[in-house]
Parts: structure tokens; sequence; C-alpha cells
């Protein structure tokens, strides 16, 4: 399993080429049929960070 980092540290160590894990709630979430943009928050910095999601026939919204 992947390493679980807050969002204030994942801004602050910007790591490249590890795995990790990010927990929290969507903020938002936006998209067309193709593509999904969430913006998630974890409560420890008022930044988000969003996470862009490819949608396909087997992927529900």
């Amino acid at each position: 399993m992947a390493q679980r980092i807050k969002i204030k540290e994942l801004f602050e160590k910007q790591p490249v080429g590890e795995e990790i894990t990010v927990m929290g709630w969507v903020r938002t979430k936006r998209g067309s049929k193709n593509i999904a943009f969430i913006a998630l928050n974890d409560g420890s910095t008022i930044k988000n960070i969003q996470i862009v999601v490819e949608l396909n026939a087997n992927n529900e919204n």
C-alpha cells in the first residue's frame, strides 16, 4: 500500500516518482462525458489538489 500523505505535506515535499495516497472529501466535481476534474481537500490546508479522471463506459459518475 502506498504511503498516506496530507495535502499540505504534498505541496511542501512535491514527491516525484513515488506512489502516495491522499484521503479527504470532494469539494467540487466538474467534467464532461469523457473526463472529470475533482478538487480534493483534507483540511490540512485551504488549498485543494485537482484529480483528473478519464471516464469510460465501465465507470460511473
